[in-house]
């Protein structure tokens, strides 16, 4: 079933998203880079994946400090609690593989985060970091 919505970016600019259950993720993780551009920061790498550990679905930085996000989303008619989506074993493949983009890229000063998106007649967009 496709369900269609109007994402809001303030005044000027709306978005449709036609978005079913094969590409909920893709739409959320668009709908969160729109979000964190409008809160100023500057979109470094989105879907970063390295085999061993996975991928990270955006890498952004604001000032000096990279932000490395985990994108969740649901349909809003479901309950969603985001700690257990993002599990013990997804935070820990996320650290090593932030570990070694920055270990590749000289980053001193980084923040791990989780945006959580809920998708139903409004979205509701949730921003955690250090989790």
């Amino acid at each position: 079933m496709n369900t269609k919505i109007q994402f809001h970016y303030g005044k000027s600019f709306t978005e449709d998203f036609s978005i079913n259950m094969n590409n909920l993720g893709r739409v959320a993780e668009k709908i969160a880079q729109k979000f964190l551009i409008k809160k100023g920061y500057k979109i470094i790498e989105t879907n970063y994946w390295l085999k061993r550990y996975g991928e990270i679905d955006i890498i952004a930085k604001k000032g000096d400090v990279y932000y490395f996000y985990e994108v969740k989303a649901l349909k809003s008619n479901l309950n969603f609690d985001p700690l257990v989506h993002y599990t013990k074993a997804k935070r820990e493949k996320l650290k090593k593989l932030i570990l070694y983009y920055t270990n590749m890229n000289n980053i001193n000063e980084y923040i791990r985060g989780l945006i959580t998106v809920e998708i139903g007649r409004k979205i509701r967009i949730k921003k955690y970091e250090n989790v």
